[in-house]
């Protein structure tokens, strides 16, 4: 399994568009984590639809390493607790969702 740190991204990225404190920055507040781990889902996609290396070792059992999505609750008071569970549901993705 690859662990992606979701809400941490957001975290990073927010502090740093508050510095910045344009209307612009503001309006891209709790963006990044989301789009991060949509990138790093269309990778995962793409490296096993178009590697033949991949191909021929699934042919033998090989069984894909699956994306974890962890650190999946909200740091922000100011987000859903379940943005970025509802946000990045995808087949073969792993959550470790809090309970709460």
């Amino acid at each position: 399994v690859a662990f992606f740190f979701v809400s941490r991204v957001d975290t990073a990225v927010d502090n740093k568009l508050e510095e910045i404190g344009s209307d612009e920055a503001k309006a891209l507040e709790g963006k990044a984590a989301i789009a991060n781990a949509r990138l790093a889902y269309e990778l995962f996609e793409n490296k096993f639809a178009n590697d033949p290396r991949w191909a021929a070792l699934e042919a033998k059992g090989a069984k894909k390493q699956r994306p974890l999505w962890a650190s999946t609750g909200t740091k922000n008071p100011a987000y859903s607790d379940c943005v970025y569970v509802d946000e990045l549901v995808a087949p073969l993705i792993v959550n470790t969702m809090p309970e709460k």
